[in-house]
C-alpha cells in the first residue's frame, strides 16, 4: 500500500491510480490490491461486475457465472481495460477515473478516496460503478 507522510498532491494520487490500472491490465491483481486496497470487502464482486458489463457485451464465454471463475482464471480480458488520463476530483478527497474498454468510454468509473491512516495518507478503492 502506497503511504505518504503528508497529504499527497492530486497528481501523486492520480499517478498511483494510473499504476493500479496498469497492473490490472497486466493481470497482476495481487500487486494492484497491494498498491491500492479496497475500502469494502467487495473486490472480487466488483471485478466480476466489470467483467460482466464490459467483456460479456463483446464475447460469449463458456461459463459466465461468478462461481465458474472464467473471469478470474483467464485475466486476458483486462488487457482491454484502461482509464482516461484526466481524472475528476470531488472535494480533494475523492477521485473518479473513467473506464475505457476496447478503446471506447464505457460509462463506468472507479471511485477512489484519499484516507488518513495512522501511518499517514493512502488511497483506497471505494467502488467501480456506472457514472
Amino acid at each position: 500500500m502506497k503511504i505518504w507522510k503528508e497529504q499527497p498532491a492530486n497528481q501523486e494520487v492520480e499517478a498511483v491510480i494510473a499504476e493500479y490500472f496498469q497492473l490490472l491490465q497486466n493481470g497482476k491483481l495481487d500487486e494492484a490490491t497491494e498498491l491500492i486496497s479496497s475500502e469494502y470487502d467487495d473486490w472480487l464482486d466488483s471485478l466480476f461486475v466489470v467483467w460482466q458489463d464490459h467483456y460479456l457485451i463483446h464475447e460469449i464465454p463458456k461459463d459466465s457465472s461468478f462461481d465458474g471463475k472464467e473471469w478470474l482464471n483467464d485475466l486476458s480480458w483486462l488487457k482491454d481495460l484502461t482509464i482516461k488520463p484526466e481524472m475528476e476530483w470531488i472535494n480533494d478527497k475523492y477521485v473518479w477515473a473513467d473506464f475505457i474498454y476496447r478503446d471506447e468510454p464505457s460509462g463506468y468509473v472507479g471511485e477512489f478516496c484519499v484516507k488518513q491512516i495512522d501511518e499517514g495518507y493512502t488511497v483506497k478503492r471505494v467502488i467501480f460503478k456506472m457514472a
